[in-house]
């Protein structure tokens, strides 16, 4: 429900300022009125008097104003090249405007640069047409027809010159509107459009052959049909020759039939390749809604853009104002045919800049048109094809290709480490081996290779075309998976902590239930970053190379969240590295210890180096993916190897049976009877030793102390605290090992 008296304001920059735009505001008020809503319309409108009509000036005054969120405007009149650049800013009007209204406006080519993605950010206004006016009177003169393609342009122009210019030397052939500011790129749109095969057809691909033969015709114009003076016209020159009718063709903007009648110009499509194919780039101005004002306001404002933009209203324009309507089917009205030539504008064979599609609109219009110009008017050397080449660069997004020697490289290690996988799990599988793997029980190790699976996972969704599912799963992939291979062992290394502590009791008596805890923990984590701010697909702008995808968080609460899951990751190796050195000579998980001691340094210089990359500037896609890639991959394969490598050799191998039953540990009368199973190379060393110098080493305090403890019953224990792998813990420890 709109509550009374809500003021909308709008604002926006007009080039032309005509009756319409003086009389907006009265005209929605009144219609408010009539229809008992307390809604009244504020405009402000900007124009070249009163302000630089200066382009990239009106877009930073506008981006300025655009910037004060909930205290700027309502509603913003922009030109369309502008409604891509500030689409963040704007309100989905899906959500707002009646859909009657939307559906008007869906066969239009002026749409589609209210479109980013799926979302609507404006609705057109009204459109401007661009089109080829011819000096009636002279082809009258001279009884030539209005050319239908760019070779018949270039003979007709040439035939009367070669006259005319005996009579009038001040005429000028083809004005091209090609200055150096954005008109020219609607040029340059126009005549690589111009170039399809077929009117049905799309833009042409900038690489196609179309575009080069498009970009080398307007070469051959410039030296065979005009000057460099008259290519490279601007609006004032070209409104001059139009008034004064000194000239030919021209290329510009309609300006309304008063004129044409008044001067004899006749305004209709541009020539293309062959007959029946033409351009007209589409120009306009679209209204836009604020996204931070109140949704009280937004009710309010989307009344305004019900009315301004119902079909009754474009009508109107259309013949009152003498405006051309994005709204197709107004020019099948018997009332507008009867105003204007509604076949000639509804045949126009549109196209408009891709400003909502371009990564960076302003950089691609720039370059461009710098590249195009310096072609066109021999100042490089660069061919056509390279220079289109370099736009589409530009324009478009890369990605990863399947078939890139980055790709091969990384699927064929990804390949080869699933392949090691699925041997792993084999080989754990099979029961005379199993029980070697007593560290953790069977199930753990199979949680502990289904972890690595996932990691592994991670090098796959960087491959190819990037969705917001792929940039989604990505941190969870290498979060839960590393939560997969190390909390096991973290958890085991703190239940077998060589003290008694409630700590370690705990852990050991309520195993499964801690391990859950973390992955609840970290599932928490990743749904948090998702609710705040998710991962999704940007875009890399790279000044000269290829722009490619990347997933990103959109703002810095996503930074936070991604540093807080280092920070997790990285407190848990640092804890396993101060157990692994109190735990370092226990004899029973000797062999385990020091193999997760390995993974723990290698895995931390990796994630150390994970995080280093992430803030290098890479502007190159394959090395972007590749070396992220890279580090996953080492990280998954190097903890394979080294703890199941290790195993594999020792058991296979060396054909070394050292724990071939950790029941070995127990004994009836209490004591370790297969204790030479277990007695580490110091422990030896130790007992052939004095006892005094032995009770040094096991009264030093601290993590030392536990350093040395072996956790055999052999060593003297005269002064020790009670070890894990006393008799007594022993028996009770391995009573319940198989079910940790």
């Amino acid at each position: 429900m709109i509550v009374n008296a809500i003021e909308v304001t709008l604002h926006g920059f007009l080039y032309v300022q005509n009756e319409f735009h003086n009389n907006l505001e009265k005209t929605v008020n009144e219609y408010m009125k009539s229809k008992n809503l307390d809604i009244t319309l504020k405009t402000v409108f900007e124009n070249p008097d009163s302000s630089s009509g200066d382009p990239n000036h009106v877009a930073n005054a506008l981006e300025q104003i655009i910037l004060k969120k909930d205290k700027g405007y309502d509603l913003y009149l922009t030109d369309t090249v502008y409604t891509g650049r500030f689409a963040q800013h704007f309100e989905d009007l899906n959500k707002y405007v009646d859909k009657k209204v939307i559906d008007l406006y869906k066969d239009g080519t002026a749409t589609n640069t209210c479109y980013v993605d799926t979302k609507l950010v404006g609705l057109p206004l009204s459109v401007d047409y661009g089109g080829l006016y011819s000096n009636m009177s002279l082809l009258n003169k001279y009884n030539q027809t209005i050319p239908k393609t760019w070779d018949e342009l270039i003979n007709t122009t040439n035939y009367i010159y070669e006259r005319e210019s005996q009579l009038d030397p001040e005429l000028h052939k083809y004005l091209a509107h090609f200055p150096e500011y954005e008109n020219g790129l609607v040029s340059l749109l126009e005549f690589i459009h111009s170039f399809r095969d077929s009117p049905n057809d799309k833009f042409p691909e900038y690489t196609s052959d179309n575009a080069v033969a498009a970009l080398e015709e307007m070469k051959k114009i410039k030296e065979n049909a005009s000057t460099s003076d008259d290519f490279a016209t601007n609006e004032i020159l070209m409104m001059g020759a139009l008034i004064t009718g000194k000239y030919i063709f021209a290329r510009f903007w309609y300006i309304g039939d008063s004129l044409s009648k008044e001067y004899e110009l006749s305004f209709n499509q541009l020539p293309g390749k062959k007959e029946g194919i033409s351009a007209s780039c589409i120009g306009g101005s679209n209204t836009s809604m604020n996204r931070y004002i109140s949704e009280e306001r937004k009710k309010a404002a989307a009344e305004v853009l019900n009315f301004i933009n119902s079909f009754e209203q474009q009508k109107k324009n259309i013949i009152t104002n003498n405006f051309r309507s994005a709204i197709h089917s107004t020019y099948s009205d018997p009332e507008v045919c009867q105003k204007i030539d509604c076949p000639k504008f509804s045949s126009m064979q549109g196209i408009v800049r891709p400003s909502s599609s371009s990564v960076n609109y302003e950089q691609y219009s720039e370059r461009f048109r710098e590249l195009a110009r310096k072609f066109i008017f021999n100042e490089s050397n660069q061919s056509a094809k390279e220079i289109l080449e370099e736009i589409d660069d530009i324009r478009k997004i890369h990605y990863v290709e399947v078939n890139s020697v980055a790709s091969i490289i990384i699927l064929s290690f990804t390949l080869l480490t699933l392949i090691s996988l699925f041997c792993s799990y084999i080989y754990l599988s099979i029961k005379r081996f199993r029980k070697q793997f007593n560290f953790l029980t069977y199930g753990y190790w199979c949680i502990f290779l289904f972890g690595i699976l996932m990691a592994l996972c991670y090098c796959l969704t960087g491959i190819h075309k990037l969705t917001d599912y792929n940039c989604l799963i990505r941190p969870f992939l290498l979060s839960i998976g590393f939560s997969l291979i190390y909390i096991p062992f973290f958890l085991k290394m703190i239940s077998i902590f060589p003290s008694k502590n409630g700590i370690a009791k705990f852990v050991k008596e309520h195993f499964m239930l801690v391990f859950i805890v973390f992955l609840i923990i970290d599932v928490i984590l990743n749904i948090t970053w998702y609710l705040l701010d998710p991962m999704g697909v940007n875009k890399f702008m790279v000044t000269a190379g290829k722009n490619f995808q990347y997933c990103s968080s959109f703002s810095s609460t996503g930074k936070i969240m991604q540093y807080i899951m280092y920070g997790l990751k990285l407190t848990i190796l640092v804890i396993m590295c101060v157990l692994v050195f109190a735990e370092w000579n226990l004899a029973a998980f000797k062999q385990d210890i020091r193999s997760i001691t390995s993974t723990l340094y290698i895995n931390i210089l990796l994630i150390g180096l994970f995080i280093i990359v992430e803030h290098i500037n890479i502007q190159n896609r394959y090395l972007f993916f590749g070396l992220r890639s890279a580090l996953v991959l080492c990280f998954c394969i190097s903890t394979l190897t080294i703890i199941f490598g290790s195993k594999y050799y020792n058991i296979s191998i060396r054909k070394e049976n050292l724990f071939s039953d950790v029941s070995t540990f127990k004994s009836s009368s209490g004591s370790i009877n297969s204790s030479h199973y277990y007695n580490s190379n110091f422990v030896r060393s130790q007992i052939s030793q004095n006892n005094t110098q032995y009770s040094q080493i096991n009264n030093k305090s601290g993590l030392l102390s536990y350093h040395y403890q072996t956790g055999n019953s052999a060593m003297p224990m005269t002064t020790a605290k009670p070890t894990l792998f006393s008799s007594t813990i022993n028996n009770s420890y391995n009573a319940k090992g198989r079910t940790s």
